[in-house]
C-alpha cells in the first residue's frame, strides 16, 4: 500500500504543479469546486455504510454489504440529481453552476463505487489491487487533464478526473468480478441493524466533517473569488502530499489491526497507535519545514503572479494540516472503540470553526484573517481529539 501510495503522490504532486501552472488559478479553483462538492456527495451515497464492509465478520455478510451498497450508492446519487435539477427550476442558478454541480454528482458515483471496492480488498487483506489502482488514477488523471487543455481550458480538469476515475472503477469491477452476487435484502437489515450507531453517529459526523473540511473552498468562490479558491486549495493540496500518502497506505491497514487487536492484544494496540502518531508527525514537520523554505522559493520562481499569497497561506495552512496529519490516519479508532458520539461532537465543532472563519473573513474583508482563525482553532480541536483517544487507548490496556 505505502508503496504504491508513493509512486502515485510522486507523479500526482508534479502533474498538479504542472497542471496548475497551465490551467491557472481560476481553473484550479472550477477544479477545487467539483472536488469538494463530490466529496461531500460521497458520504451522502452510501451513508458510510462500506465501514461495515471492513468490519463485520464473515466473507459473506461482507460480500452482501458491498453489492448492496452498489445499488444504493446508485439510487442516492440519482435522487440527489433530480434535486439538484428540480431546485435549478426554481432557483435561478448559472448554466455553468449547475455543471459544475451535475459532473461533481456523476463522480461521485464512480468514486463511491470505488469506495466501495477498497473496502472489500481491505477485509479480503488484497491490498494489491487497491495500490495498484492508486497508481493508475495518478498516471490517467494527469495525462488526461493534460491532453484536455488544449480542448476544454477551463473545465478539461473535471473533464480528464471524471475520465480515469470511470476507468478505475472499470478496473476495479474486473478484478473484483467473481464477488458480484444478487443482494440479500434480510441480511442487508440484519448487518445495518447489528451496527446501527453507523447511521446514528458515523454518518452524520462524516458528513458534517467532509462540509467542514470542503465547505471552505466553495465559500471562499462564494464571498471572495474563484482566484483566491484556487491559490487555497493548491495550498492545501501541497501541504496535504504526505499526509494522504499517510492516511492512503495506513489509515485502512490501521483500521483492520486495530479491530483485531481490540479483541486479542489490547496492550498491543496503544504502542501500534503511539508509534503510527509519532513517525506521521515527525514525517509531517520536516515536510512542512521543507515546503516551507526551499519548496516555497521554486514553487514562487516556477508560478505566475495570479498565484500570489501561496507562500502566506500555505505557511499559515501548515499547523492546521501538522495538526490534522497527527489524528486523520488512526480516525478508525473512533469506530473502533465505538465513540462514535465523539466523533460527531468534533465535527460539529470543526464545522462551526470554518463558517465562523469565513464570515468574520468576510466581514474584515481579508481572506488571510479566515486562514488564520481556520488554522489555531481547527488545530487545537485535533489536538483535543487526539489527546482524548490516546488516553482511553492507555485506559484500555491497562485495563486489560
Amino acid at each position: 500500500m505505502f508503496k504504491g501510495t508513493v509512486i502515485a503522490q510522486i507523479i500526482a504532486v508534479i502533474g498538479s504543479i504542472f497542471l496548475a501552472k497551465i490551467y491557472g488559478s481560476e481553473a484550479y479553483g472550477i477544479f477545487g469546486l467539483y472536488i469538494s462538492i463530490s466529496s461531500v456527495l460521497i458520504i451522502l451515497n452510501n451513508f458510510q455504510l462500506d465501514k461495515l464492509i471492513v468490519t463485520v465478520k464473515t466473507e459473506y455478510e461482507s460480500k452482501n454489504l458491498m453489492n448492496s451498497l452498489f445499488l444504493i450508492s446508485f439510487l442516492t446519487a440519482s435522487v440527489t440529481i433530480v434535486i439538484y435539477y428540480l431546485l435549478s427550476l426554481v432557483f435561478v442558478l448559472s448554466f455553468f453552476k449547475i455543471n459544475i454541480i451535475l459532473f461533481s454528482s456523476f463522480a461521485s458515483i464512480l468514486l463511491s463505487f470505488n469506495k466501495i471496492h477498497e473496502s472489500f480488498f481491505t477485509f479480503s487483506k488484497k491490498f494489491i489491487p487497491i495500490s495498484n489502482a492508486k497508481i493508475f488514477i495518478a498516471i490517467l488523471n494527469i495525462s488526461f487533464q493534460l491532453v484536455l487543455f488544449y480542448e476544454f481550458k477551463l473545465m478539461g480538469l473535471i473533464f480528464g478526473n471524471i475520465i480515469s476515475i470511470f476507468l478505475i472503477a472499470i478496473y476495479y469491477f474486473i478484478k473484483n468480478n467473481k464477488s458480484l452476487n444478487k443482494i440479500n435484502l434480510l441480511q442487508l437489515k440484519k448487518s445495518i441493524h447489528k451496527n446501527n450507531t453507523i447511521i446514528k453517529y458515523i454518518f452524520p459526523s462524516t458528513l458534517i466533517n467532509s462540509l467542514a473540511i470542503n465547505l471552505v473552498p466553495i465559500l471562499i468562490a462564494t464571498f471572495f473569488s474563484l482566484k483566491d479558491a484556487g491559490v487555497y486549495f493548491l495550498s492545501i493540496k501541497i501541504l496535504a502530499i504526505p499526509l494522504f500518502l499517510i492516511s492512503s497506505s495506513i489509515s485502512q491497514v490501521y483500521y483492520q489491526k486495530s479491530s483485531e487487536m481490540l479483541y486479542h492484544s489490547r496492550e498491543k494496540l496503544f504502542f501500534l497507535t503511539k508509534k503510527i502518531v509519532s513517525s506521521n508527525l515527525l514525517i509531517m514537520l520536516i515536510f512542512i519545514i521543507l515546503i516551507n523554505t526551499i519548496g516555497i522559493y521554486f514553487l514562487e520562481l516556477f508560478f505566475d503572479k495570479s498565484w500570489d499569497n501561496l507562500r502566506l497561506y500555505t505557511f499559515i495552512l501548515s499547523f492546521l494540516i501538522l495538526a490534522r496529519s497527527s489524528f486523520n490516519p488512526i480516525s478508525n479508532i473512533i469506530i473502533v472503540l465505538n465513540k462514535n458520539h465523539i466523533g460527531l461532537l468534533f465535527n460539529i465543532y470543526l464545522l462551526a470553526v470554518n463558517i465562523i472563519a469565513i464570515y468574520l473573513g468576510y466581514k474584515s474583508d481579508s481572506l488571510k484573517n479566515t486562514i488564520i482563525i481556520l488554522s489555531i482553532f481547527g488545530s487545537l480541536g485535533y489536538i483535543v481529539l487526539l489527546t482524548f483517544f490516546m488516553q482511553k487507548l492507555k485506559k484500555l490496556e491497562h485495563d486489560n
